[in-house]
């Protein structure tokens, strides 16, 4: 009879007992999905098993269209549902799910060390020794560097002179250039011209396979003690980086155009 008792007990407390696991609906942005909870015995609550977000970083445009393509086939989204990729002037971010995950990929564009150098250049006003040596670092963009560096060296020359009057702008048929008017220890006078500026072809990206021509405008002045000064001027950078960006942003499209669904936006 004890025995009996016991038994009804325990039967008693196997139906009263929560079931370990229970399915119900999980409610993203869009849509709802069937999860599955595991009830914790210590915590008395169903908990759902989240997986740790994945977030990665990549450097280049094309690092960045590869890792898209490789998450949307892991995830079996072959048509990039609810997946958004967003390019920006910094770089650009891919959300693969945008209804349910928290995982971003994140794309920080980094510039060759040829544009970051014009970029700082630019507005910046030189001595002539700082002019040279930032000539000299953008040799691999210049094409016919060496007589362009011989052009600018000469007024290693003229900047140790009486300078006799202030760089003029001087136009003859198709040559431009400032005429500097200066005068020698010996008292030897001259004139010497030197061009406006000049030509880089500067690749955008670091490991990018896309350059573009980039016109240096230089205008010389002298200061306080008569030294010459060059000021290097480019009205055209900010067009010419806003069109390399959208560049990247239509290569993005492009390698990403057999998703259908997924969506691609040029944040700029």
């Amino acid at each position: 009879m004890e025995e009996k008792i016991i038994q009804e007990a325990i039967d008693a407390l196997k139906n009263q007992k929560r079931p370990e696991l229970i399915s119900c609906p999980v409610y993203g942005q869009y849509s709802a999905n069937p999860i599955t909870f595991m009830y914790n015995d210590e915590r008395k609550q169903y908990e759902m098993n989240f997986s740790r977000p994945s977030d990665k970083k990549v450097r280049s445009v094309k690092a960045f269209a590869k890792i898209i393509a490789e998450e949307l086939r892991r995830r079996e989204n072959s048509s990039g549902d609810k997946s958004t990729v967003s390019i920006n002037l910094s770089g650009g971010s891919f959300i693969p799910d945008d209804n349910f995950g928290k995982t971003t990929i994140t794309f920080e564009r980094l510039n060759s060390q040829q544009w970051k150098l014009i970029k700082s250049g630019i507005n910046t006003r030189m001595d002539h020794r700082q002019f040279l040596l930032f000539l000299q670092g953008l040799k691999p963009s210049i094409e016919y560097f060496t007589d362009v560096f011989r052009s600018y060296a000469t007024l290693r020359m003229i900047g140790r002179t009486e300078l006799t009057s202030n760089p003029v702008f001087t136009e003859d048929g198709q040559n431009s250039g400032y005429t500097c008017s200066y005068k020698l220890e010996d008292g030897t006078t001259g004139e010497e011209k030197f061009p406006t500026g000049f030509v880089a072809n500067v690749q955008f990206a670091k490991a990018g396979d896309k350059s573009y021509n980039i016109p240096i405008d230089l205008l010389f002045t002298r200061n306080e003690d008569d030294e010459i000064e060059i000021e290097v001027l480019c009205p055209e950078f900010e067009n010419i980086e806003e069109q390399a960006i959208i560049d990247e942003a239509e290569y993005i499209k492009q390698q990403t155009s057999g998703y259908s669904d997924l969506l691609v936006l040029s944040d700029f």
